[in-house]
């Protein structure tokens, strides 16, 4: 059973309700709770009207326009679509770098390609790539911690800090050595490549590197926690300002629940004060990661959820509960 759905079973009956199978290939349930039942695949999606019916944020691209449409803070973005022609050196112009280019329907990190210095690299990843993933975006990079919130009607119900994967020094072994160590209790591998060159390039250090004992570095550019990353919980420390960006972000694609990764310096810190944008939307987020957090409390997000969806009446009457 998908993690989503574990938890989500697990919570239900823990408040006195039955989750029901239905077609369990398909990942659809039934949740049977206080006399009332509700569809579900193995994520929520909660919307707010009838329009935002489909799933605007699967689309990197259309999830950047209507964020931009409301003045919200995300990083400048060009896009790029196998069926239409471009002039992809005039458009990768107009970006700043260094810049980051991701599958525009892409998840859990696959295909994404950052730190893109020039325009004849990107171009190349480009025409390499859109064959096979059908649409792009080529995006300036912000710089700071990068963070999951998960934000339910007008607030935001759990926060994560997600840290990058990373090793730690021994006196003994190469950068490339402890990087093969740590794989060994990894879901996925980290390719060594020329993106892993070159973020260990910024932090001065090579393959061959032995680091001094404690001395941590950074082996991805990104979170990908099934390549080591962790989580710390930092629903507590969320500024006010950033709880009312994001609430309005979920606004602004017609959600009552949005998972937004969000990258700033400090999310307890006025948004104005700092470097601050948006990165994605995810219109069915995960929530176990609020369950598990490698540091700090967790947070039982689906009991609020469930909450919710009574109090709106968006469900309806149960048979057999």
């Amino acid at each position: 059973m998908l993690k989503n759905t574990k938890r989500i079973k697990q919570v239900v009956e823990e408040m006195g309700g039955r989750f029901e199978e239905v077609i369990p290939e398909r990942n659809c349930y039934y949740i049977h709770i206080k006399k009332r039942a509700f569809l579900i695949t193995r994520n929520f999606r909660i919307v707010r009207n009838f329009i935002s019916g489909a799933d605007f944020t699967k689309f990197k691209d259309l999830t950047y326009t209507l964020l931009r449409r409301k003045s919200l803070p995300t990083p400048e973005t060009a896009f790029f679509f196998k069926t239409v022609p471009y002039d992809l050196k005039k458009k990768l112009a107009k970006l700043k770098f260094p810049i980051i280019i991701k599958n525009a329907s892409g998840s859990n990190s696959i295909g994404i390609f950052p730190y893109i210095k020039t325009i004849g690299e990107a171009k190349k990843i480009l025409e390499k790539n859109i064959p096979k993933f059908k649409s792009m975006v080529a995006q300036e990079m912000i710089f700071g911690k990068e963070y999951r919130l998960l934000v339910l009607d007008n607030k935001i119900i759990g926060a994560l800090e997600m840290i990058k994967p990373k090793v730690f020094g021994d006196n003994k072994s190469t950068v490339l050595e402890l990087i093969k160590e740590k794989q060994l209790n990894t879901k996925r591998k980290t390719e060594i490549d020329d993106v892993l060159k070159h973020i260990l390039k910024k932090q001065g250090v090579t393959l061959k590197t032995v680091l001094k004992k404690g001395k941590e570095i950074y082996i991805k550019g990104n979170s990908a926690l099934d390549e080591g990353g962790e989580t710390r919980d930092v629903t507590h420390l969320v500024n006010k300002k950033i709880t009312t960006l994001c609430v309005k972000a979920s606004m602004a694609i017609g959600h009552y629940l949005t998972g937004l990764d969000v990258i700033c310096d400090d999310i307890s810190l006025d948004p104005s004060k700092q470097d601050f944008g948006i990165l994605e939307m995810n219109g069915k987020p995960d929530v176990y990661i609020h369950y598990e957090p490698t540091h700090g409390q967790p947070r039982d997000v689906v009991k609020e959820i469930i909450t919710f969806v009574i109090k709106i009446g968006a469900t309806k009457k149960s048979k057999n509960v």
